[in-house]
């Protein structure tokens, strides 16, 4: 199975992984990671490299950070570089986050990815125009 890693500013993780839980009940190795304030980019790096250790999946891992260009991805993408079984995807949502739990059993890493970007684009929905029945 891959692991699924949440990596963002705050608790903002730490909440998606919880509201997911209400959508999915499939929750074995995925973790939450948060960069507070007062910590440094350091710290961050500890955090999650000791989340990381401690996940040990089997097909790899899946990261999702909050903003592309935020310390959560810099430090993620770092990593990216040390190790073959990760992946980054930037700009996480619920809808990313629980359709990669639904299928990171029957994709592998390189699919999860590209399933993750997809379904996190088309939960953005403008709910008004869908039900004034506007065109997209």
């Amino acid at each position: 199975m891959i692991g699924v890693l949440v990596v963002t500013h705050g608790r903002l993780g730490e909440a998606l992984v919880e509201a997911c839980g209400m959508l999915v009940s499939e929750n074995e190795c995925l973790r939450s990671v948060g960069f507070h304030p007062g910590e440094g980019v350091e710290d961050l790096d500890a955090s999650v490299r000791a989340v990381l250790a401690d996940m040990e999946p089997n097909d790899g891992v899946l990261c999702l950070a909050d903003l592309a260009g935020g310390s959560p991805a810099r430090v993620l993408g770092g990593l990216l570089l040390e190790r073959l079984q990760l992946e980054v995807v930037a700009g996480v949502n619920l809808p990313m986050l629980a359709e990669t739990l639904l299928l990171r059993r029957e994709l592998d890493l390189q699919g999860l990815v590209q399933h993750a970007l997809a379904s996190g684009t088309q939960g953005i929905v403008d709910v008004g125009a869908l039900l004034r029945g506007e065109a997209l």
